[in-house]
């Protein structure tokens, strides 16, 4: 069974005193006079108030595809996956761990680990998209 409570207030204050009064009851003890409930607010009130709190309804993706560009401008490293479809996506794990072996041969092959990192554009390995882990991989594997 779910239940669910909604308290709402004109501002703050109201609003703990209408959770005040909420705790109390649900006890069993009474309401102390500061906390006591305030008067109930018109239904056009309640409606305005509900409409400024309700999420806008998603919109609707258009079903227009975004109009090609000239030149796409694109600073990463174009890669040839012809054969991807052979070889599976490596994990962020296997990333790390090709990563780990060649960084373990000194502070050269760490800096070129990070030169790589910054060619395909992100900060560390778990960031490399899907689409661009297996020339990432590749690439990684050339500087053991």
């Amino acid at each position: 069974m779910s239940v669910q409570i909604v308290i709402n207030g004109e501002n703050a204050e109201q609003a703990i005193q209408e959770l005040a009064a909420l705790s109390t009851g649900i006890v069993g003890r009474s309401v102390p006079a500061e906390s006591a409930p305030v008067p109930e607010a018109s239904k056009t009130e309640r409606a305005a108030r509900a409409a400024r709190t309700k999420p806008e309804p998603a919109k609707a993706p258009t079903a227009t595809p975004p109009e090609p560009e000239d030149e796409p401008a694109n600073d990463e490293p174009d890669t040839d996956d012809s054969d991807a479809s052979d070889e599976p996506i490596p994990t962020d794990v296997e990333l790390r761990e090709i990563a780990r072996n060649i960084g373990a041969k000194g502070p050269e092959a760490k800096a070129a680990i990070k030169e790589l990192l910054g060619k395909f554009g992100v900060s560390n390995i778990t960031a490399v998209p899907a689409e661009k882990r297996i020339a990432f991989k590749r690439e990684l594997e050339a500087l053991a």
